[in-house]
């Protein structure tokens, strides 16, 4: 594994582990998938890079759109059908 992935596979696998609940990490993760794959796509259009070669990352872009928004829907849909239990998982 190069560098650059060993550092890309750190930087998403930290993504949200200042939060104890493990929804907000997955959260996290897909914010991260998204933010990288539109910061790749956006720094192809600035430097002019040919839009033929753009469709696949649009393509990238608009599915980690779709995955961090059924995430947040399954999050919040868990968080509403079953509230947090403040003794932990056992009862």
């Amino acid at each position: 594994m190069s560098r650059f992935d060993q550092e890309i596979t750190r930087h998403y696998v930290s993504a949200g582990t200042n939060s104890r609940d493990l929804d907000a990490r997955r959260v996290a993760r897909a914010v991260f998938v998204r933010d990288t794959v539109r910061a790749l796509y956006d720094a192809d259009k600035k430097f002019g890079i040919d839009p033929a070669d753009n469709g696949s990352l649009a393509e990238l872009v608009d599915a980690a759109e779709e995955h961090l928004e059924h995430i947040a829907t399954d999050v919040s849909q868990r968080s509403v059908m079953a509230p947090p239990n403040p003794g932990g998982d056992t009862e």
